[in-house]
């Protein structure tokens, strides 16, 4: 009994011996990385307004939020527009074009009336089977706040510009 005694008193000993040396200077020591840098996008009021319309299909090059309405799949290329599929065949989907609306990330449906973000803006659209157009119905400007660099910053543009993406430099 006395031996486990003094295994028991020795063992707290031993266990604190092994971190002798902690913090000597070749440890290594963990630091945060370098902040990264952005630069924003940038398009005039204008021309982001006008920017709105139906393409051919093209690839995808960064996919966002899916949606799906009757026949239709809508997938959102990030702040780029909606590529538009037939999705009458759940296997085999069959683009029908792009849907060209810079700054857009999410999009919500009811009968055929399309409600997108496009950066800071919320559009109506119209969209119409025949042909796969669209057609704007209205625009509210300036309903979300401005788009921030994934770091969290904010752009400074003037009052005809609008921020609608994000570069690393």
């Amino acid at each position: 009994m006395k031996h486990l005694r003094l295994i028991f008193a020795g063992l707290p000993l031993l266990l604190l011996a092994g971190c002798y040396g902690y913090g000597n200077g070749d440890d290594v020591v963990l630091t945060d990385p370098a902040p990264q840098q952005y630069n924003a996008v940038v398009m005039g009021r204008t021309e982001f307004e006008e920017a709105v319309h139906m393409m051919p299909a093209k690839p995808i090059t960064k996919a966002g939020k899916i949606y799906i309405k009757d026949n239709y799949l809508f997938i959102n290329d990030v702040n780029k527009g909606f590529h538009v599929f037939n999705y009458t065949d759940p296997l085999n989907p069959i683009p029908l074009g792009f849907l060209n609306i810079p700054g857009s990330t999410d999009l919500a449906m009811s009968d055929n009336v399309m409600y997108i973000n496009q950066a800071t803006d919320l559009v109506t659209m119209l969209f119409q089977d025949v042909g796969n157009t669209v057609i704007v119905t209205k625009r509210n400007r300036d309903v979300f706040p401005a788009l921030q660099s994934p770091n969290g910053t904010v752009g400074q543009v003037a009052d005809n510009e609008v921020v609608i993406g994000w570069e690393e430099i």
